[in-house]
């Protein structure tokens, strides 16, 4: 499935990058990446599946739509970072509700 360029920019926020590091990435100009996400272009077969691996290198997930929900983009964590996340939960400090309203 190609990326839309909503999870393109989404992605990109994600993984921290900015268009020119994206654009270095996969060989393009950051205007043709610019374009692409604000509708004015559309990527070429090529060129789009170079900017959704590089994305998903960097740990982005790009999420088809399935049961009336639009597509989606999220930032995978591996188990490694499974387990850094659980020693952060039991860093000092008292123990509260974690839900925020």
């Amino acid at each position: 499935m190609p990326i839309t360029p909503q999870q393109c920019q989404t992605g990109r926020a994600l993984a921290k990058i900015d268009r020119e590091e994206l654009a270095a990435e996969v060989g393009g100009l950051p205007d043709v990446i610019e374009a692409y996400e604000t509708g004015l272009a559309i990527l070429d077969g090529e060129l789009a599946k170079l900017v959704q691996h590089s994305l998903e290198n960097l740990g982005v997930e790009f999420l088809p739509e399935e049961d009336g929900f639009g597509v989606g983009v999220r930032l995978k964590v591996d188990r490694a970072g499974t387990r850094q996340i659980g020693s952060w939960e039991a860093e000092g400090g008292r123990v509260a509700e974690d839900d925020v309203p």
